[in-house]
């Protein structure tokens, strides 16, 4: 089992008791994680779907969140004012913080044993059901450049053949290669169009 980070509480406007994942039978993958916002008075026209695309899964799960996590959904919650759902999905679905660990299982496994066998699908259909998608998976940070630009590629031609709604990337002062890491979004970046 690969090493995974410290868990720490979902953002405030979670509504913690409805948040679902979908895990693979030995959790060694975490395919989606979804979450509704909390529902009052003052939030009760929100009603959209935004799916976020990291890089992949570390320890948040059904119960608690990681800095990754909550930042994503604070995030959200902040520039979405219509979002009421947020799905997170992983370009890998294998859950690990270390890419010495990625990179092993992909040498010794190949491709398969780090994006997951059933994260094609489980992308398709959060995708069918989003209005909103921002693509945050970053650079590669270790992980072998081969493998990630290979999935790269692959998840942005399922995005253009099954999405036809925004697509955003978050921007900050310096331009990056890839999408900015959603661990690395400041509150007040920018949101911009994203070309897959």
């Amino acid at each position: 089992m690969a090493r995974i980070g410290r868990q720490i509480d979902h953002f405030s406007e979670i509504d913690v008791s409805g948040i679902g994942a979908d895990f693979s039978p030995d959790r060694l993958f975490r395919y989606t994680l979804q979450m509704a916002y909390r529902k009052d008075l003052l939030n009760e026209s929100r009603s959209k779907r935004v799916t976020v695309i990291l890089k992949n899964p570390s320890s948040a799960d059904e119960k608690r969140s990681d800095a990754t996590i909550r930042k994503v959904e604070t995030f959200v919650w902040q520039r979405f004012p219509d979002a009421a759902f947020l799905n997170i999905y992983n370009l890998f679905a294998f859950r690990a913080t270390d890419a010495a660990e990625v990179n092993q299982r992909y040498l010794e496994l190949g491709s398969i044993a780090i994006i997951g066998s059933e994260n094609d699908v489980f992308l398709r259909q959060l995708l069918q059901r989003s209005d909103y998608l921002i693509c945050a998976w970053g650079g590669p940070s270790g992980i072998r450049s081969l493998a990630y630009q290979e999935r790269i590629e692959g998840v942005k031609m399922i995005i253009r053949e099954q999405f036809n709604g925004p697509i955003y990337q978050v921007c900050g002062k310096q331009e990056t290669r890839e999408p900015l890491h959603g661990l690395m979004w400041g509150y007040d970046y920018d949101l911009k169009p994203f070309q897959p």
